[in-house]
């Protein structure tokens, strides 16, 4: 058996080989939440145009007129309904693939950031529909679920919080130097 001292310099050694997650901040958080936002709107906006061009259903008086009363607006609102559900089932479906794919939508994987289990298991569908459904409760009293996570230790939102979810930095690999050549005849 080893004496005490020996297993304790053992487990210190083997903690400072670990890397611990370092929880992601707010502001990063937020920037990798507007590059998603960004990317959704444009996604959303050529699917909308694709498929559900106004002018097919004659509407285009609504929009390029110069008296907008031209057009009652009610024949436009079943058109309006439908492109915002098309619209969240495109917003659900980015969110929740990338979340189970990656852990990381493309904001996340541009900053440096990674979704992860409290339980380090892997984000399931279920999880992520929840955490989804954690975004709409953090956002509907003044977005004070995504506030709270500028004021949480473990930096996480309601969302994170439902969905017993962190989101952390993904620790950089460490960079050595490749090893010399011996010079042939030097």
């Amino acid at each position: 058996m080893q004496p005490l001292s020996d297993r304790r310099e053992k487990i210190v050694r083997q903690k400072r080989e670990t890397p611990a997650l370092e929880f992601a901040g707010f502001w990063r958080r937020l920037a990798a939440f507007l590059i998603d936002i960004f990317a959704l709107s444009v996604i959303c906006s050529v699917i909308l145009l694709t498929f559900a061009p106004y002018q097919w259903f004659g509407f285009e008086g609504l929009w390029g007129s110069s008296d907008v009363f031209d057009e009652p607006l009610w024949r436009a609102l079943p058109y309006l309904i439908a492109g915002n559900l098309l619209s969240l089932l495109v917003n659900i479906a980015y969110f929740v693939t990338f979340w189970v794919w990656r852990g990381q939508t493309p904001g996340k994987m541009l900053l440096g950031i990674k979704l992860v289990r409290q339980d380090a298991s892997k984000v399931t569908i279920g999880v992520a529909l929840l955490r989804y459904l954690g975004y709409i409760v953090s956002a509907a009293v003044l977005f004070i679920g995504f506030i709270w996570i500028a004021f949480d230790s473990r930096k996480q939102g309601f969302h994170d919080k439902m969905a017993e979810t962190y989101v952390v930095r993904i620790p950089e690999a460490p960079v050595t130097a490749p090893a010399a050549r011996p010079s042939v005849g030097g």
